[in-house]
């Protein structure tokens, strides 16, 4: 008579408990903390709150969505023109340098692992750390870039450009952001098969042609993760901006005026809650095309 075969677990009973515990947690509080402020924000969008001690606040419906097509609030179709132009920009830039970086920097020497932790070393300073920097850095009065244009007769007022505000910002984002980029590309490289390399310099190909035909098509995976996390994040992007140009000198991005509108001199919660939900709503209409598109350039390469 065949013994019948005995179950094997991967995982011991408290293991599996503290798995799943853990699970419920992090779950909780992304109920808590995402998914709850986001229904509150819907409620909000729907009425004329002002967050002002006395004030009265009643249901206004789709009225605050319809103010935002209008002339009524000026600034808002600007805005999407400026959240475009940022986007583009940060993704760009920022893909472009990563994907050189993480190419330099993928060895295991000592100078490659320093540069690599300097890196990623924005991301961990905060949003604020960085803006107070930068903008030292710009100070158009007694600044060390100020110092050294005025050397050669050259005087701007950077963040305070309306030609250069935004190509500044970009940078900055792209400073921040920059680390997390440079690791996933590495990443990249690192699962690419050496042998695919080594046969491709059997047969001679130039590193030119290797690039563009073996390394690139071989990382269209984490193109798409970088991208797509370039896209989101620097299309809901506001604190930096607000740290660095309060939303003046064409940086005026959705996020930021979502963010002024809501709690600058106006105070209209209401509003920039349908703002929010707008930028929510543009958010996921960018990214699952986005993501759709980028996953069959996968399939197309990897095929």
């Amino acid at each position: 008579m065949a013994r019948k075969p005995l179950k094997v677990r991967l995982l011991s009973r408290p293991s599996r408990v503290a798995m799943w515990g853990g699970l419920a947690l992090g779950l909780g509080f992304f109920v808590l903390f995402g998914i709850i402020p986001a229904l509150a924000n819907i409620v909000v969008s729907l009425t004329d709150y002002s967050g002002l001690a006395g004030s009265s606040t009643s249901f206004t419906g789709l009225s605050n969505f319809t103010t935002l097509l209008t002339t009524q609030r000026p600034g808002f179709l600007s805005s999407l023109v400026d959240s475009l132009y940022f986007v583009v920009g940060v993704t760009l830039v920022q893909n472009g340098i990563g994907l050189a970086l993480a190419h330099r920097l993928q060895g295991s020497s000592r100078s490659a692992a320093f540069l690599r932790v300097m890196a990623f070393l924005p991301i961990v300073l905060g949003v604020t750390v960085v803006g107070i920097v930068w903008l030292l850095l710009f100070d158009p009065q007694s600044g060390p870039v100020q110092a050294i244009l005025s050397t050669v007769g050259v005087h701007s007022s950077f963040f305070g450009s309306g030609n250069l505000a935004m190509p500044l910002v970009i940078i900055v984002q792209v400073w921040q952001n920059l680390g997390f980029t440079m690791v996933v590309f590495i990443g990249g490289l690192k699962a690419i098969p050496p042998e695919i390399f080594e046969a491709g310099r059997l047969d001679g190909v130039t590193p030119w042609r290797r690039f563009r035909f073996l390394t690139w098509p071989l990382m269209a995976p984490v193109v798409t993760v970088n991208v797509t996390f370039a896209v989101i994040g620097s299309l809901t992007t506001y604190n930096l901006i607000y740290i660095l140009t309060d939303g003046q000198f064409g940086t005026n991005t959705l996020g930021i005026l979502a963010f002024n509108t809501a709690f600058g001199n106006s105070a209209d919660l209401g509003l920039g809650a349908a703002m929010s939900v707008v930028l929510l709503i543009l958010a996921i209409v960018v990214a699952l095309p986005l993501v759709a598109f980028l996953q069959h350039r996968e399939r197309r390469l990897l095929a």
